[in-house]
C-alpha cells in the first residue's frame, strides 16, 4: 500500500498575492460595467450578453492563470470580478418596481457573468494542470 501522500503539484511561476488579485478583480468589474453599458446601448442586448460573457471569461482566466485549484480557491476573486454586475442587479431589483423586463435583463446579465467567470476559472485550472509535470 502506498503511504506517500504528496500534495497537489504547483506551477513554477509565483502567484500574485490574493489582495492584489482582489483589487484587480474589482477594477476589471468596473470595466465590465462600462462595457455592459456601451454594448447594450450601441448594439443591443444580445451583443451585451456575449460581450460581457467573453470579457468575464478572459478576465477570470487572467486572474486565475497558473492555479491548479482555481475552481475551489478563487471564489473571492470571482465575486470581486462580478461585484459590480451583482450590485447593478440588486439596484435594478430595488429601484425598478414595475419593470419585469429590466429585472429579467439584470438577472440574465448576472448569471452570464458568473457562469463565464466560473468557466474562466475552470479553463485556467485545466491549463495549469496540463502544464504541471506529473510527479
Amino acid at each position: 500500500m502506498n503511504t506517500n501522500h504528496a500534495s497537489n503539484p504547483t506551477v513554477k511561476s509565483p502567484r500574485r498575492p490574493i489582495l492584489s488579485r482582489w483589487l484587480v478583480g474589482i477594477l476589471l468589474g468596473f470595466v465590465s460595467l462600462f462595457l455592459m453599458f456601451f454594448l447594450g446601448e450601441s448594439f443591443g442586448e444580445p451583443a451585451m450578453y456575449i460581450g460581457v460573457g467573453v470579457f468575464a471569461l478572459c478576465a477570470q482566466l487572467f486572474l486565475s492563470r497558473g492555479h491548479v485549484a482555481a475552481l475551489r480557491r478563487d471564489l473571492p476573486v470571482i465575486l470581486c470580478l462580478n461585484f459590480m454586475l451583482l450590485l447593478s442587479m440588486v439596484l435594478c431589483f430595488t429601484l425598478e418596481h414595475n419593470n419585469p423586463g429590466a429585472h429579467l435583463t439584470a438577472l440574465v446579465m448576472a448569471v452570464v457573468g458568473l457562469a463565464c467567470s466560473y468557466a474562466g476559472a475552470g479553463l485556467a485550472q485545466r491549463i495549469a494542470r496540463n502544464r504541471t509535470p506529473v510527479v
